[in-house]
């Protein structure tokens, strides 16, 4: 008997969503099966491209009996009205980052999609690329003991031209466009998030409305800490950080990748760029979502991970604005 198939739908045929539906399509239990964008060529050209029926309606999609799951790739503050949507009419969900712009519409797309029975996957994909994989599982293993600090710093500049990608309303803010990466990768590696103060200015990009800095400095359960530094103003680009343990502390860049680390005993170590490579991440999270639909398995990334991501940013740009530490709206 042959193994069941996902059939799959694109809600969206932008850059990211191309992505997503080929590293899908290399998988061996599902496929895309529909696209939709609402740009006719957009949704025309990649139909035409993988051979699939194509549509500028969402509704079609959704009302397609062969279509049991969809990727959710469209603006992000249309993900909250979309996802509700898709699990309203029977849909397994991967929905791309930042889950929504607020906690209220992640709690509203959280409520649907339990209601419903579906799973509501997201896509956090850099906990999967090569240096951020090997980090939590040196830290797994106990090379530098208890994580108690993690310093992150992403600089870079903005090529954006999408007019949603300009303004906060639409798209959030680097904090939820970028740096919702960050601030999960954090809590991966040191729980759940309680308290975070950050400030940010827009200082050089002004073509947005938004900060182009921030610092953020986050407080997790159990004392540990977390800060980021993030800017879409930097001349001179960067990512980097390290991370103290009770027993060492480990340091990386991501461009190109490298870790290397010491320990209070004197035992170090180092991996170079070569000796960093895992699967290709999209595929490696889009198996979540082909997990959760066929074998009934919680997702890996949840909804709720995808919450916990939006009210750290939700908090710090309330933070920015009061000058005050603003608490994390926990999960109920």
């Amino acid at each position: 008997m042959a193994e069941p198939l996902l059939n799959v739908g694109l809600l969206s045929c932008g850059n990211m969503a191309r992505v997503l539906a080929r590293a899908l399509n290399s998988l061996e239990r599902a496929r895309i099966g529909m696209v939709c964008d609402l740009v006719e060529g957009a949704a025309s050209s990649f139909g035409s491209e993988l051979g699939v029926p194509w549509t500028t309606s969402i509704e079609e999609v959704l009302a397609n009996p062969e279509i049991s799951a969809v990727i959710v790739a469209t603006p992000n503050f249309t993900h909250a009205d979309v996802v509700v949507q898709a699990a309203q009419a029977g849909k397994h969900v991967f929905c791309e980052k930042p889950l929504a712009l607020s906690v209220a519409d992640c709690d509203r797309m959280i409520a649907a999609t339990d209601s419903a029975g579906v799973a509501l996957c997201v896509g956090q994909v850099l906990r999967y690329y090569p240096v951020f994989t090997q980090i939590k599982s040196l830290l797994d293993a106990g090379t530098i003991g208890q994580p108690f600090a993690v310093r992150i710093s992403r600089l870079g500049g903005w090529g954006e031209t999408q007019p949603w990608r300009q303004r906060r309303e639409s798209c959030g803010g680097p904090l939820f466009e970028i740096n919702a990466h960050e601030l999960d990768y954090m809590r991966y590696l040191l729980g759940e998030p309680e308290v975070v103060y950050a400030t940010g200015s827009q200082l050089v990009q002004h073509g947005v409305d938004f900060e182009d800095t921030a610092f953020v400095s986050v407080r997790f359960a159990g004392g540990a800490h977390g800060v980021l530094h993030s800017s879409i103003g930097a001349a001179l680009g960067g990512y980097t950080g390290i991370i103290q343990g009770t027993e060492g502390s480990l340091a990386f860049t991501n461009w190109p990748g490298s870790i290397q680390w010491k320990r209070f005993d004197g035992n170090s170590g180092r991996l170079a760029s070569d000796e960093l490579t895992t699967p290709e991440p999209h595929a490696r999270e889009l198996t979540h979502l082909v997990e959760a639909a066929l074998d009934g398995v919680a997702p890996v990334i949840s909804g709720r991970d995808g919450r916990a991501v939006v009210a750290m940013a939700e908090a710090a740009v309330s933070s920015m604005a009061s000058g005050q530490p603003v608490s994390v709206t926990p999960h109920r």
